[in-house]
C-alpha cells in the first residue's frame, strides 16, 4: 500500500480556492507522527489561562452612599403654603390692645381695641436639571443600573438638601428665613461658666450640663410671662422639644456622681420633653441649644413651609437623550410665636 504524503502547498490551494479559507500563519503539518511527538504546532502565543472579567462576580445589590439626613421636618414639622406661581405669603396676627379707667357714670374713659399685624414671607424657588444620554443610558444598564431613575433620585436629594438648609437658614437678602436666624427671635443666652472653664460641655460634668438646660427652661419662663409654669397649661409636662448639635449630643449620655445620666434627669423631670439633634447647630461661633414648645392652643410654634415639594416640567427628549427639568420651593420656616423658643 502506498500511503500518500501530505503537501501543505497543495492542501493550502485547496482550501483557499475551494472552500475560501485562508491560513497564512499556517506553515505546514507537523512532521511524522511519532509516540510523544505533537502534532498540532501552535501558532498563537502561549497561553492557557482566560480573560479575567469572566472570573469576575459582579454582585446584584447596589450600595448606597449615605448623604446627610434632613431633620428639619422631623424637628419643626412641614405644611404645604400656596403654590410656585405666588412670588410672597402674608400672615394674619390679632392682638387685643387698650386700657381701663376708674368707673363714672358720665366718664368715657377707657378703650379696648384689636391690633392687627401683616407680616411678610417671600418664596425661593430653586431647580435642577436630570439628563441622559441614550448610549450612556445603554451602557450603564450592562452594569444593572437605572441611569434615568437614579439621576431623578439625586435630583430630589439635591433639591430636598437645600430645602432642609433653607428651613434651618432662610435665604439671603430676602424675608424668608429660618429656624435659627430669624432676626425676630430673641437673643440667644450664654451658658453658664463650668467648674473647669469656659462654656462648652465636653468638659461639663452632669449636672453642668443639666443646668444649662435648665437655665434655657427657665429663659422660656420669662419670655412667656408666666404661661409656662408647673400651674398653668402649658407646664413641664407639655410638649417641649430640646434640640442640640450632632456632636454635642454624646455629653448628654454623662452621668453625675450618683451615676444618674443627665438623659435620665431630662426624662424624669420633663416627661414630655423630646430631644433631637442636627448637624446645623453646629456653627462657627459656637454649638447652639434650642428649647421650643411644640404647639399652643393648637397652633404649631415653628413650621416649615413650602410652595413646591418637587415639581416636574417634562421630559425634553432631543437627537439622541433627554432633559428633565426639576423645582423646588421655600417658604423657610413661620415661627407663630417666638416666645415661646429659647
Amino acid at each position: 500500500m502506498t500511503i500518500q504524503t501530505k503537501s501543505w502547498a497543495r492542501d493550502r490551494s485547496i482550501l483557499e480556492s475551494q472552500f475560501g479559507i485562508y491560513l497564512p500563519n499556517v506553515l505546514d503539518y507537523t512532521n511524522n507522527a511519532r509516540a510523544g511527538d505533537s502534532i498540532i504546532t501552535p501558532i498563537t502565543p502561549a497561553n492557557n489561562a482566560i480573560p479575567e472579567q469572566f472570573t469576575t462576580y459582579i454582585d446584584p445589590n447596589i450600595i448606597e452612599v449615605l448623604t446627610a439626613f434632613c431633620k428639619a421636618v422631623s424637628i419643626y414639622g412641614e405644611a404645604k403654603k400656596s403654590d410656585w406661581l405666588h412670588d410672597a405669603i402674608i400672615f394674619t396676627v390679632v392682638e387685643p390692645a387698650g386700657e381701663i379707667a376708674a368707673y363714672g357714670d358720665s366718664n368715657h374713659a377707657g378703650y379696648s381695641v384689636m391690633n392687627t399685624a401683616f407680616p411678610q414671607r417671600q418664596q425661593f424657588l430653586v431647580q435642577t436639571f436630570a439628563e441622559w444620554d441614550d448610549r450612556v443610558e445603554g451602557c450603564v444598564a450592562l452594569a444593572n443600573i437605572d441611569i434615568s431613575s437614579r439621576k431623578r433620585i439625586a435630583s430630589a436629594l439635591l433639591l430636598n438638601h437645600w430645602q432642609n438648609q433653607s428651613y434651618f437658614f432662610g435665604v439671603a437678602n430676602l424675608q424668608n428665613h429660618g429656624a435659627l436666624n430669624d432676626p425676630a427671635l430673641l437673643l440667644a443666652i450664654t451658658p453658664k461658666t463650668k467648674t473647669s472653664g469656659g462654656t462648652a460641655w465636653e468638659k461639663a460634668t452632669a449636672n453642668e450640663i443639666y443646668h444649662d438646660i435648665q437655665k434655657l427652661y427657665r429663659q422660656l419662663q420669662a419670655q412667656t410671662k408666666g404661661i409656662i409654669n408647673l400651674d398653668n397649661a402649658v407646664n413641664m409636662d407639655s410638649p417641649l422639644k430640646l434640640v442640640v448639635s450632632n456632636q454635642v449630643q454624646p455629653h448628654l449620655l454623662k452621668t453625675n456622681e450618683h451615676e444618674v445620666g443627665v438623659v435620665d434627669l431630662l426624662k424624669k423631670n420633663f416627661p414630655n420633653l423630646t430631644q433631637v439633634s442636627a448637624p446645623q447647630l453646629s456653627l462657627e461661633g459656637g454649638g447652639l441649644i434650642q428649647l421650643f414648645i411644640e404647639n399652643y392652643q393648637g397652633i404649631d410654634t415653628i413650621t416649615c413651609a413650602f410652595s413646591e415639594k418637587l415639581l416636574s416640567h417634562g421630559i425634553v427628549c432631543k437627537t439622541s437623550s433627554m432633559k428633565e427639568n426639576l423645582t423646588q420651593g421655600s417658604w423657610g420656616v413661620i415661627i407663630a410665636r417666638l416666645v415661646l423658643v429659647a
